[in-house]
């Protein structure tokens, strides 16, 4: 073989194998970049649509489909929440002070966790409204109507006065709702919301199905308590109550809370997952952990579960991305209801972490949240949220 030919062969060899490392660079950078997530998302432009791909910066517009009735505005934001029980919620009793010393007009007579909702025939929801009604009164007794556990109970009791104030007490200790934050999912086109992906209870009284309509507010997320194991951490955040509030809870179900959007609505225009859409496999939640701008921070999708009617356990998820783990240590309370995205579509809402292992959690599937919400939707009008969960396995705890 001549020293001519056999220098084009090499010539060859060289030039074959750096257009294969060339190839081979570029499928490494590709696939690199899709565990990037630093792409600023706009979440103002309330007709886009986008499609969810490998990475968060593969969005491209595509059009709805004819009806459009499986699309909605995707969220992430925080939300601040107040859910009503129809009355006042009782938390305690104690002792009034009198000139003839202490006495308890009310125990034994109203237990904890009961709901008063009127005084002597007059519908109350306030506590303002039941002092004002117990200075006015000029009866020895009150006539209290009572909720407990779904019966209505008549209690009569005699109010103490007060030394010092000169005021007519229970001796109760009340409040008017139960409160916390929590993320909302999604926003139908037709102005029903989905948020937090379980139902709300309340931790010092277990009351549960009472609790049925109130407020969403916004907020802003002011502090991270990080996650540990054995130990749920938490968003921080402050809720204005006195502000207009944004949206109206209609219901409280065991996949989230839903009710009629007020404020102008705002995110990105996403298709629902159909059954069997989701996969095990990388996605993407959306969430707020500063602020009140969402971010997209990668996860996988464990497992999926096969369900036939709605429930909060439809998916095990694990948070991959570094950012999200060094800020909260995984999933904390405060973070249910925030979307998670797999493929372009929404597959379904962070709802529980695991105790023992934080960076796990399950999901609810996004087809029922949109089912419930449709029970809402309607023309938005302007007539004018410590979140927990039932005692479930030890493992975990909404989000």
């Amino acid at each position: 073989m001549s020293d001519a030919k056999d220098s084009k062969i090499q010539y060859a060899k060289r030039a074959l194998f750096a257009v294969v490392m060339t190839v081979f660079a570029l499928s490494l950078l590709i696939s690199l970049q899709g565990f990037q997530n630093d792409v600023v998302i706009s979440f103002d432009s309330g007709e886009r649509v986008f499609a969810r791909h490998n990475s968060p910066a593969a969005f491209q517009d595509v059009q709805p489909t004819a009806s459009g009735a499986d699309f909605v505005h995707i969220s992430g934001k925080p939300i601040g929440i107040a859910i009503k029980a129809g009355g006042l919620i009782v938390v305690g009793d104690g002792g009034v002070k009198t000139k003839d010393g202490e006495v308890y007009p009310s125990r034994n007579l109203v237990a904890n966790g009961d709901v008063i909702t009127a005084i002597d025939g007059e519908k109350v929801d306030s506590i303002y409204q039941l002092k004002r009604r117990l200075d006015a009164t000029e009866n020895d007794e009150v006539v209290l109507t009572v909720e407990r556990n779904g019966e209505t109970k008549i209690v009569k009791i005699k109010p103490a006065t007060e030394r010092i104030s000169g005021q007519k007490k229970l001796g109760l200790a009340l409040k008017e709702d139960v409160g916390g934050i929590g993320t909302l999912t999604f926003v139908t086109q037709n102005g029903g919301f989905a948020a937090l992906g379980h139902y709300i209870n309340d931790a010092e009284t277990g009351l549960e199905d009472e609790l049925d309509e109130g407020n969403i507010y916004e907020t802003e997320i002011e502090s991270v308590e990080k996650g540990e194991i054995g130990k749920a951490g938490g968003l921080i955040a402050s809720v204005n109550r006195l502000s207009s509030p944004i949206g109206k809870i209609k219901a409280n179900t065991n996949i989230g809370l839903y009710g009629v959007y007020t404020a102008e609505t705002e995110g990105a225009f996403v298709k629902v997952a159909s059954k069997g859409e989701a996969q095990p496999g990388r996605a993407q939640v959306l969430t707020t952990v500063e602020g009140d701008e969402p971010k997209f921070y990668d996860i996988e999708i464990v497992k999926v579960i096969s369900q036939s009617s709605p429930g909060d356990k439809g998916m095990v998820i694990m948070v991959r991305d570094r950012e999200l783990l060094e800020k909260t240590g995984g999933i904390v309370q405060g973070m249910s209801g925030s979307p998670i995205v797999q493929n372009g579509v929404l597959v379904g809402a962070v709802t529980h972490v695991f105790i023992q292992d934080p960076t796990r959690g399950y999901a609810v599937h996004a087809r029922f949240m949109l089912d419930e919400a449709n029970r809402f939707a309607t023309e938005k009008t302007n007539d004018n949220g410590n979140l927990t969960v039932p005692n479930i396995e030890d493992i975990d705890l909404a989000a």
